[in-house]
């Protein structure tokens, strides 16, 4: 029996096939004021899943542009209901009293248990509408736990003026990814907060220090804490993801992937989406103990797609949707 498995992802996507669906969707979008933004969402997603394969399998997408529809008027009905109820009540607060200060700095508390549903919502739904060599992915988080999660950490990033930050996005990683299955394959993403603040912090500073020159290395550090972080087990075996990015692959990405779109005047963005989609492929491989045709189905589809809008919130957990720019 077979003692490791090395398992090589490919992006398989044609340019002219993704103008195609870009351009349409773009148009579509102009004429319609917007409301078709869902439809030309899911029509992408379709496109760069089955484009993206694991081997000699293809990722599947199954959510339609109705389903997401619904979704996004579901999330922007709860979002303009509490705007319009804090404008209200804004009204009825003296203008200069402390009331209205305080007001003014705990307003987005509320908004956080939102934006958690949001969330939560996105991922329920985008998970359960994916699937590979038709097992179906699936995500079993729950919302109270979740809603604390970022209440607690909103709190601590407040009062240590941001600092808490790097930690909060780490600890919505551990719970999103720690609940999120591929059949009866469990994923585990391991990151660590005071390791994500160093890189980010660090990245940050130096960039500005070398006038923009380390943001290529900065790009390369978050990229492969986010990869190398996350692993997949099942009865006692694991995959894990391995990274081979480096800064001067990430400067040839980038560099070239904006000249693109600049000299396109934006009609080459879906050629450098093209590109990162293959950059991310190429240097991304999983490895490992476990075979995955050992892997079953356990997940039950959602249908829900309240907050689908908004699964772009951290682009870097859509494993098949990153701008890398």
């Amino acid at each position: 029996m077979q003692d490791s498995w090395n398992y090589k992802l490919s992006f398989r996507g044609n340019g002219s096939e993704l103008f195609k669906i870009w351009i349409t969707n773009l148009l579509l979008i102009i004429c319609t004021l917007g409301i078709y933004y869902p439809w030309a969402r899911a029509n992408m997603k379709r496109y760069l899943y089955s484009s993206t394969y694991l081997g000699d399998y293809s990722f599947e997408f199954h959510g339609t542009g109705k389903q997401m529809f619904f979704g996004m008027l579901k999330f922007l009905l709860i979002l303009a209901l509490l705007t319009v109820m804090f404008i209200v009540i804004y009204q009825y607060l003296p203008a200069d009293s402390i009331a209205a200060k305080s007001f003014d700095l705990w307003t987005y508390i509320p908004y956080i248990p939102i934006l958690a549903l949001f969330i939560h919502g996105a991922r329920r739904f985008s998970m359960s509408r994916t699937s590979y060599r038709g097992i179906r992915f699936g995500y079993r988080g729950y919302k109270k736990p979740l809603i604390w999660l970022m209440l607690k950490g909103a709190f601590f990033a407040l009062c240590t003026l941001g600092v808490y930050y790097s930690w909060l996005i780490n600890n919505i990683r551990k719970y999103i990814y720690g609940n999120s299955r591929f059949g009866n394959v469990e994923a585990e993403f391991s990151g660590n907060g005071l390791n994500y603040f160093a890189k980010a912090v660090g990245g940050f500073f130096l960039t500005l220090l070398t006038l923009g020159v380390y943001y290529f290395w900065y790009k390369k550090n978050m990229f492969n804490f986010f990869y190398e972080n996350l692993s997949f087990k099942k009865d006692g075996k694991t995959l894990c993801i391995k990274s081979n990015a480096t800064a001067a692959k990430f400067f040839e990405l980038i560099v070239i992937n904006w000249m693109i779109i600049m000299f396109t005047l934006g009609l080459g963005y879906p050629l450098a989406k093209l590109r990162s989609m293959k950059f991310i492929t190429e240097n991304l491989e999983l490895c490992g103990d476990m075979d995955l045709d050992d892997v079953i189905q356990t997940e039950e589809a959602y249908t829900d797609a309240t907050g689908d809008a908004g699964t772009d919130i951290d682009s870097a957990g859509d494993f098949f949707d990153v701008d890398i720019f």
